[in-house]
C-alpha cells in the first residue's frame, strides 16, 4: 500500500529539524559543562581560604613559640609542578616544614633552634620532630611531594606564596599594615604575605609587591591584603 507523499514526510524529521535539535543539545551541553566547572571553581576556591585560614592560625602558634615567623631559606625556588608549568615552591616548601615539623632545611636559620630530628622533609616524623609540629592532623590534601620535594598547596592543587615581611618594615596603610620603604618593599603586610593563585594562569610568576598600584595583577588571587 503506498501513502502520499505527505504522510512519508510527516513521519520523519526534515534537516532543518534535525539542526534544532542537535543545537538544542549542544546548548545545553555546554550549559551543563560550564556550571559544572562553575560549581568546581568555587569548590576550590573554598577549600584554598579554609586552608589558608589554617595556616595563619597555626603560623600564630609558631610565632609564640619562636619570636618570629618562618623566612623561606631560598626566597626564588622554582619547580615545575604540572606539565608546562612552573611555580615558585620555597615559601610552600617552608609553611610545610615550619606547621607540620617535618624537616627544616627550607626554614632560614631554623638549624639553630630545630628540635632534632632530619634537617630534609621525608613524610615520617621521630619523636625529636613531633615537638616542632604546629599544625596537628595536616590533611594530606594540604601538601604535595613532588620530585623529592614536600609543599602545602591550594585547592587547585598548586604551591601556596609565602613572603616573610622584612624585620626592618615600618607599618603604613593596607590591609594588615602596609610594608613601607620605597623601592625596598617585599610585602604588602607588616608580617608576612599569603596568598594562593586560585584560577589565574597569567601571572603566576608574579609577587605580592608587584601588585602594589596595579591591583588587577591579583583580581583571581586568594590573599590576605
Amino acid at each position: 500500500m503506498k501513502f502520499p507523499v505527505s504522510s512519508r514526510r510527516a513521519s520523519g524529521f526534515t534537516l532543518v529539524e534535525m539542526m534544532i535539535v542537535i543545537s538544542i543539545i549542544v546548548v545545553l551541553a555546554a550549559m551543563t559543562i560550564g556550571g559544572y566547572n562553575y560549581a568546581m571553581r568555587g569548590s576550590k576556591r573554598r577549600t584554598t581560604e579554609a586552608t589558608m585560614t589554617a595556616i595563619t592560625s597555626s603560623l600564630e602558634r609558631y610565632f609564640e613559640k619562636n619570636g618570629e615567623y618562618p623566612e623561606p631559606a631560598t626566597k626564588d625556588e622554582f619547580a615545575p609542578t604540572m606539565p608546562g608549568k612552573v611555580y615558585n615552591v620555597g615559601g610552600a616548601r617552608c609553611l610545610y616544614q615550619a606547621l607540620r615539623g617535618d624537616g627544616y632545611d627550607a626554614i632560614k636559620g631554623a638549624g639553630n633552634t630545630a628540635s632534632g630530628g632530619n634537617s630534609a622533609s621525608d613524610g615520617n616524623f621521630d619523636e625529636t620532630e613531633v615537638l616542632n609540629v604546629m599544625f596537628k592532623d595536616m590533611p594530606p590534601t594540604m601538601w604535595r611531594k613532588l620530585n623529592g620535594l614536600f609543599f602545602m598547596v591550594d585547592g587547585f592543587s598548586n604551591p601556596f606564596q609565602y613572603v616573610k615581611a622584612p624585620s626592618s618594615t615600618t607599618a603604613a596603610a593596607g590591609a594588615g599594615g602596609a610594608a613601607g620603604g620605597g623601592a625596598s618593599v617585599t610585602t604588602i603586610n607588616a608580617t608576612y604575605d599569603l596568598w594562593s593563585y586560585g584560577e589565574d594562569v597569567l601571572n603566576t610568576s608574579a609577587k605580592s609587591s608587584d601588585t602594589i598600584g596595579k591591583p588587577e595583577i591579583a583580581a583571581k588571587w586568594i590573599k590576605n591584603w
